[in-house]
């Protein structure tokens, strides 16, 4: 994995990737033809280690690509175990009780094979392995992987018809529409059998796995598909290797189950290296579990305001000062905001004095997490030291503000002014002042003021996107300096962040107009970074595949790492123009679908210490009234943030969730929090009535989302947990499996049931998996039928049949827990699909 960009300044050192395919054994005959022999490997490898590598890859065949279509090639792939006299799955699997074989046997197959197979032509196997000089073990090299790729993309780009046999029926085919892609996900999926195993067969599955995202990579480079944002590489789910490297570098187990399924193999693996503050304010991660940061949560009887770091009379000399709560919580029931400016005292300290908000005043809106310090449960109130640093920062945004990028604050333009002028006319004119909002003082704390806070919540949607800009204090970044890190180490250690893993932060991050981050050595315009970024990838993707050479496929690998870790940011709602709390309200009936899931995507993964606050931040965030929803008993807020909407995302039905029927028997299919899996915003919407919502047309749309076929099947009785149906007139099958059990009560009688499926099987698709959900049919007045919501299910869909399946009655004794039936489709443009609210 030597070719993946690794963090700068990190103690955390690199997996090395042990070359297994000698000397236990010779690697068969048929691997080794394809690939080079070995003359001379690396100078720092002794004879005798050359001869044991020349002897184990000496003469045979290669299941490699040579001039054989796609389909040839695939399917001596998957032929090859069975020729060494193993088997995919029977009585003699690849995978064996000797640890280090099986790791072997994957390496020699699943690596080196697939490699050859991609590349069509001999390796060098020179190029692809080095010693370790200290412990003399020889290892796996993938540096040269990204001179390989350009090599094979130089010769690819130069027949349309090659491209095609590599991406489907056109360059911008899906997944499922591509062999090749199916062939690598495969691959990756036959790695799972390695992960439980102890070394090598980790290090080994995660070469693969970083392996075949490089060809998918490679793929997409040939499609001129965008590296951000619209690339289906594999995600990386729970890995045993790389969860035991997270927590020994001092991650939060929270964190740690926060990545899992998010990012590409090779991203995990960059962030598992990166440098972190272990502790900071003396509290450390060992109570924390995958649930929940014990660090980061408040417990407001045991919280304590804390000094600066760097504070020297911490001893009793530094003392609170603050504002009046009474006087903060009158000016927000005036409908204003109170704002934090800064005045010295006889005795040089620096005292908060709140000023009301008017047109046209400048402030700086501050995003913090309260584990950091700066919050006070008490009183409305901080220790002198903290105003001192904050009142610090502030002055060194206003005298540095960026000149080139001030479309949020344009501090240095608006304080040039005042110093120009003052210079001119030869008269002593003030700096323009510095005022700032901090909840810590700006929202009233004592149960006097109980509704007053209700409002202040409801007003921040207001507080940030009219704030010109927003600076964000965490207090791991703080101890960090960032201007000798490279763009993607800035935006991953940002990622990685407490700051970036609360719900509250997330809202204030997608209200700001611009917004930076403080490090050790100063602030960083988050906005300009990741601009320069898109500015960069889109002057470097030339289709003249003569402009890309090996230094810019180098820089190409970056970006693909870079447009992961800055994902976050892309895919933040944007914000910056919404109406006043007080013109909000309960039921604004958005038709903005899309927003939705951005803001749901946004905060499933996310932590508050308050689960209710949960409620008020989505409901700024789509434009409703937090203070209408804060008020509702709490079994009532999801049903109202939901019927609120014109129209939700589809993927909500296919989700893997809790559902409101816990609570609600009337509300079957809403989930009852937000949390679980991604919404996706590529499977269309649904529309929202008063009681249930409609599904109909699956023709792709103006943006191109596509609509899910609907299929139909009958039983007698309750279904089993795992069941097949057969769709004779698609030749395919769908092995079904239940992923939450039912709730409804099902009798011993028939029932129709409808499924909806993310993914419509295709004639010459391969087995692939999808996620679907079942309903169970109420009326069916064509072309409108109405079903009950019964639960999210998993689907496989393959295209090889086995007749005797569908006898109604399992094959023997091993399959008695499973059922068969047949089945129709439906197609959504001549039916609409009801799901009732209640039954």
């Amino acid at each position: 994995m030597d070719h993946i960009p690794y963090p700068v300044a990190t103690s955390v050192p690199p997996v090395e990737v042990p070359l297994l395919i000698f000397p236990t054994g010779s690697c068969s005959d048929e691997l080794s033809a394809g690939l080079s022999k070995v003359e001379g490997l690396n100078e720092n490898l002794s004879d005798s280690d050359c001869t044991a590598i020349q002897d184990s890859l000496s003469t045979g065949a290669a299941p490699g690509l040579d001039s054989r279509s796609t389909s040839e090639w695939t399917l001596d792939f998957w032929e090859y175990p069975q020729r060494q006299g193993w088997t995919i799955s029977g009585s003699q699997p690849w995978w064996t009780s000797d640890v280090e074989e099986t790791a072997r046997r994957a390496q020699e197959w699943m690596y080196f094979g697939s490699l050859q197979q991609f590349l069509g032509e001999p390796l060098d196997v020179n190029s692809l392995v080095r010693k370790n000089e200290t412990s003399g073990s020889i290892l796996l090299d993938s540096s040269i992987i990204p001179e390989l790729l350009t090599r094979w993309l130089a010769r690819q780009r130069g027949s349309q018809q090659e491209a095609q046999n590599y991406i489907g029926t056109s360059c911008g085919g899906s997944r499922r529409e591509s062999r090749v892609l199916s062939l690598l996900t495969e691959v990756a999926l036959e790695c799972n059998k390695l992960d439980n195993l102890p070394a090598p067969a980790q290090s080994t599955a995660l070469a693969i796995r970083v392996l075949v995202e490089m060809l998918e990579n490679a793929i997409y480079n040939l499609a001129h598909v965008k590296v951000s944002g619209t690339r289906d590489v594999q995600r990386l789910e729970k890995n045993l290797l790389l969860e035991h490297r997270f927590l020994t570098n001092g991650w939060c187990p929270f964190q740690v189950a926060r990545l899992w399924g998010q990012y590409s193999p090779s991203t995990t693996y960059y962030l598992s290296s990166l440098p972190r503050e272990t502790t900071f304010g003396g509290v450390k991660h060992d109570q924390c579990d995958e649930n929940r940061c014990m660090t980061t949560s408040i417990d407001p009887a045991t919280y304590e305001h804390r000094h600066v770091d760097t504070c020297s009379t911490h001893n009793g000399s530094c003392r609170m000062v603050g504002v009046s709560s009474s006087e903060v919580a009158a000016c927000i029931k005036r409908g204003r905001i109170p704002l934090i400016g800064f005045e010295e005292s006889a005795d040089g300290s620096l005292r908060p004095k709140m000023v009301e908000s008017s047109r046209g005043l400048r402030y700086v809106a501050l995003s913090h997490v309260w584990s950091g310090g700066l919050g006070n449960v008490n009183m409305n109130s901080m220790f002198c030291c903290q105003i001192r640093k904050l009142y610090n920062l502030l002055l060194r945004l206003r005298d540095e503000g960026d000149d080139n990028y001030d479309r949020g604050l344009g501090i240095r333009k608006f304080s040039d002014a005042f110093r120009n002028l003052r210079t001119d006319l030869r008269i002593p004119l003030p700096d323009p002042p510095v005022l700032l909002w901090i909840d810590t003082l700006c929202v009233p704390v004592g149960q006097q003021h109980k509704e007053t806070r209700q409002i202040a919540i409801a007003q921040m949607a207001q507080i940030y996107v009219e704030a010109q800009c927003v600076l964000v204090v965490d207090p791991e970044l703080e101890k960090m300096n960032h201007q000798s890190l490279p763009d993607e180490q800035i935006f991953a250690n940002v990622l990685c962040s407490s700051w970036n893993s609360r719900s509250w932060t997330f809202q204030e991050a997608c209200m700001a107009r611009v917004f930076y981050v403080q490090f050790l050595d100063g602030h960083c315009v988050i906005d300009k970074k990741w601009h320069e970024f898109m500015e960069g990838v889109e002057e470097t993707a030339q289709p003249d595949t003569s402009k890309v050479d090996i230094a810019g496929q180098t820089f190409v690998m970056r970006d693909v790492l870079m447009a992961e870790v800055s994902d976050w940011f892309r895919t933040m709602p944007v914000m910056t123009k919404v109406r006043g709390y007080d013109n909000r309200t309960l039921m604004s009936r958005s038709e903005d679908w899309e927003n939705f899931a951005r803001v749901w995507n946004g905060l499933r993964r996310r932590s508050t210490t308050k689960t209710d606050d949960l409620y008020g931040i989505i409901a700024i965030m789509i434009d409703l009234s937090a203070y209408e929803i804060l008020k509702l008993d709490p079994k009532e807020r999801m049903k109202a943030i939901l019927r609120s909407q014109a129209t939700l995302p589809l993927s909500l039905l296919y989700r893997h969730c809790d559902r409101l029927r816990d609570l609600d028997s009337k509300f079957l299919w809403a989930p009852s929090e937000i949390a679980g899996d991604r919404l996706e915003m590529d499977r269309g919407y649904m529309c929202v009535e008063e009681n249930g919502v409609v599904i109909s047309s699956h023709k792709p749309d103006a943006a191109g989302h596509i609509w899910p076929d609907a299929y139909i099947f009958s039983t007698q009785g309750p279904l089993p947990t795992s069941f097949t149906v057969r769709f004779a007139q698609f030749n395919h099958t769908f092995s079904i499996e239940l992923c939450q059990a039912s709730s409804m009560p099902i009798h011993e009688s028939t029932h129709t049931w409808v499924i909806l499926c993310k993914e419509t099987p295709k004639q010459k698709s391969t087995k692939h998996m999808a996620l679907g959900v079942l309903l169970l049919m109420r009326t069916s007045a064509r072309p409108n039928i109405e079903t009950d919501y019964v639960c999210p299910l998993r689907v496989s869909i393959d295209d090889q049949i086995d007749s005797d399946c569908y006898r109604g009655h399992p094959k023997g004794e091993a399959e008695r827990s499973t059922r068969y039936f047949e089945g129709e489709g439906l197609s959504l443009n001549e039916f609409s699909i009801k799901v009732r609210t209640g039954q």
